[in-house]
């Protein structure tokens, strides 16, 4: 009884404290809507920011995962494309309905969205926020935060921390 009280402490604590989840760069190998597959292993060279959420979440993670990588985009110009960006959702809860929109959407032009079926990057994930984290080119993680909502000024943050990881 006192371990499971232990690990259900331990796990309420990584919840709400995202700097305590990972240090480094999660070990997935996960598959996109259109059966591309991504691997932390094949991430080390460049910064990664990765955004995560819920099945549920999914308009919430898609907002702010537009926003941030349409303003990348635009700030950090020429350098753009030596930054990664990845947005995966936990999809263990799936149902019929989801995996027919997902088949159906393959033909659409849609940015790419890892589809976490195992739950590999889940660990760190709350109802209603995006998950973000950002790793340097070693992989070690140089920043992580919820977000409900993409502000300005988390868009400057990001933006200075990922210019200086490029510089």
């Amino acid at each position: 009884m006192t371990k499971l009280i232990l690990l259900l402490s331990i796990s309420s604590m990584l919840i709400q404290n995202p700097s305590l989840v990972s240090q480094t760069i999660p070990k997935f190998e996960i598959k996109d809507q259109y059966g591309q597959i991504y691997s932390s292993q094949n991430l080390k060279s460049k910064p990664v920011v990765l955004l995560g959420c819920f099945l549920r979440d999914l308009e919430v993670c898609r907002k702010i995962g537009r926003k941030i990588y349409w303003k990348m985009q635009n700030l950090l110009w020429k350098d753009a494309s030596k930054v990664e960006y990845l947005m995966y959702l936990d999809l263990r809860e799936s149902n019929q309905m989801v995996e027919s929109y997902i088949e159906e959407s393959k033909n659409k032009q849609f940015e790419s969205i890892l589809l976490d079926r195992q739950g590999q990057l889940s660990i760190g994930l709350k109802k209603q926020e995006g998950f973000l984290r950002i790793f340097s080119k070693t992989g070690n993680q140089i920043h992580s935060e919820y977000i409900e909502k993409i502000s300005d000024e988390n868009i400057h943050k990001i933006h200075d921390i990922l210019r200086g990881e490029i510089n």
